[in-house]
């Protein structure tokens, strides 16, 4: 019985370490199967984390690149916007300034109507030519010297020049004879006598408004005319008038 305790004293320390060997491996591998799972979750959520972080990532730079875009196309309304503001107000200007121009003719014209019933005939001369001539003779000129010298500085005035032509030759030929009698003495007294050209309004009549027979030499002579009519405005005073 001794005997057998002192070997159960001997055996039994190395059982303790046997025994302790064996559960701390069976620890370890506990450990390890418990710890393993738990690991592979930690690792599997780190991926899916850095996962939705890139699908973040790649969302806000996505997002990001529409809003500014957005933002882009915004400024770009914007500016044609104001393109189109800015086109609007200039074309009421320019409507604007049309109607201003419009009421300003029409005022104009409306002005210059009512001088012309204030054009009254206060003079008139009549020249003759040769027969199927426009060219002005020295006594026609001397008669266009006279009217010029009533008309010198004035202001207030027109002259109304008509040309005629006797019976003789077509209808024709007559108008185109008597426009050119009228204008070689509008040519006369703007060459000469520096008249403004807007003061004088030429008119070509043909072998109408005869004043004489024109079955008669003398009768067709006394129609181969010019006649000037001197028209004053009662607006203004026509210097030389007076001492007509």
């Amino acid at each position: 019985m001794l005997l057998r305790k002192k070997e159960l004293l001997l055996i039994a320390p190395g059982l303790v370490l046997a025994l302790s060997f064996q559960l701390g491996c069976a620890t370890k591998k506990y450990v390890k199967q418990q710890t393993d799972p738990v690991s592979g979750r930690v690792d599997e959520l780190s991926e899916v984390s850095k996962r939705n972080e890139t699908a973040i990532k790649d969302v806000d730079s996505r997002a990001q690149a529409g809003i500014q875009t957005v933002q882009t196309k915004t400024n770009e309304v914007d500016q044609k916007a104001i393109a189109a503001t800015q086109k609007g107000e200039e074309a009421q200007q320019m409507a604007q300034k049309a109607q201003t121009q419009i009421v300003s003719v029409e005022s104009n014209f409306n002005q210059k109507l009512s001088n012309l019933d204030s054009y009254k005939s206060v003079d008139t001369s009549s020249i003759n030519f040769r027969f199927n001539s426009a060219d002005l003779s020295d006594e026609s000129k001397a008669t266009l010297d006279q009217l010029a010298t009533k008309v010198k500085d004035s202001k207030g005035y027109v002259l109304e020049i008509q040309g005629f032509t006797d019976k003789t030759g077509n209808d024709r030929h007559n108008l185109g004879l008597s426009q050119g009698r009228s204008e070689s003495v509008v040519r006369y007294l703007s060459q000469q006598h520096q008249v403004p050209l807007f003061r004088m309004f030429v008119l070509g009549l043909g072998s109408s408004k005869e004043v004489e027979d024109n079955k008669t030499r003398k009768g067709r002579a006394a129609n181969r005319r010019v006649e000037i009519t001197l028209l004053k405005s009662e607006l203004e005073s026509t210097p030389g008038s007076a001492q007509k």
